[in-house]
């Protein structure tokens, strides 16, 4: 029966270095491998081509139209029993900041004047008289708060005289003027941005169109407010078709190619029929 001998074998230390150096060296390269991709990967996400796919992706619905911006205006009451006697929303189409003046050390107030001021809602409670607004029932008129171009119950339209009133628009003003059945009036200011947000500020009227608004007005309030639509116009330039055909009329005969070019000493003399005997 054949004996295999197995022999024990014993390696230095030292000769185990390479090997183990070599071992240590791949693992370094394949960790900075790794990191590598990470740092690529994060820098292909936040680079210019996957920012336009991902506008792409969000633009994908452009031509649907957006959402009207939704406004909720918050009533308090100072006196007990006071109600909601009538409330107004006035459209201005822009804003110019005249004085500012400093309330305090952290507040500052603006007077800001508005162009334009037309009515576009108002709707009043359907009692006739304040004194039946604050007398028994009087907490359904008690409102906390209103949407705007939604009546609520117990209240009637009074402008538009007929159907809801327009939406709110993006880049227009709006004062919201709130009556009580007490007599007290509370104004607030309010610009729609771009995305349908708003920048609403308590507000007290002052001359004309003109509003102190409190506080801290910021300083874009009075900048237009720069619209989806007209970003994509401003840089798409002013072509909004075709460049025109500048080639040559095509209609007509094509050229003899076998007649010389003008100029060519070597072309026969043009001749006038008139001048050529016989019958023409």
């Amino acid at each position: 029966m054949d004996m295999v001998t197995y022999k024990a074998t014993t390696t230095h230390p030292l000769r185990l270095w390479p090997l183990t150096l070599a071992l240590i060296l791949s693992l370094m390269l394949a960790t900075q491998g790794c990191s590598s991709v990470t740092t690529k990967v994060k820098s292909l996400w936040s680079s210019d081509d996957d920012s336009t796919d991902l506008d792409d992706a969000a633009n994908a619905n452009e031509g649907e139209p957006l959402p009207p911006p939704v406004a909720n205006v918050a009533i308090n009451y100072r006196r007990p029993g006071d109600a909601l006697a009538r409330a107004t929303v006035i459209k201005f189409f822009g804003a110019e900041v005249i004085a500012n003046h400093q309330r305090d050390a952290t507040k500052t107030e603006s007077v800001v004047r508005f162009d334009g001021g037309v009515p576009i809602w108002e709707f009043k409670a359907d009692e006739g008289t304040f004194g039946s607004l604050t007398g028994v029932g009087s907490a359904k008129y008690s409102l906390k708060s209103i949407e705007y171009a939604k009546v609520p119950d117990h209240f009637s339209q009074v402008l538009p005289e007929e159907g809801p009133p327009e939406p709110l628009d993006r880049g227009s003003y709006y004062v919201f003027q709130i009556e009580r059945a007490s007599g007290s009036i509370s104004y607030q200011a309010v610009k729609v941005l771009a995305d349908g947000s708003l920048q609403a500020y308590n507000a007290q009227p002052r001359a004309g169109s003109s509003y102190l608004l409190c506080c801290n007005v910021t300083a874009d309030f009075p900048e237009p407010v720069i619209l989806p639509d007209e970003t994509q116009d401003a840089g798409g330039g002013a072509a909004a078709g075709p460049p025109p055909d500048e080639s040559p009329d095509q209609s007509g005969p094509p050229p003899d190619e076998s007649a010389p070019p003008p100029g060519d000493p070597t072309a026969p003399p043009s001749l006038d029929p008139s001048s050529l005997g016989g019958t023409p």
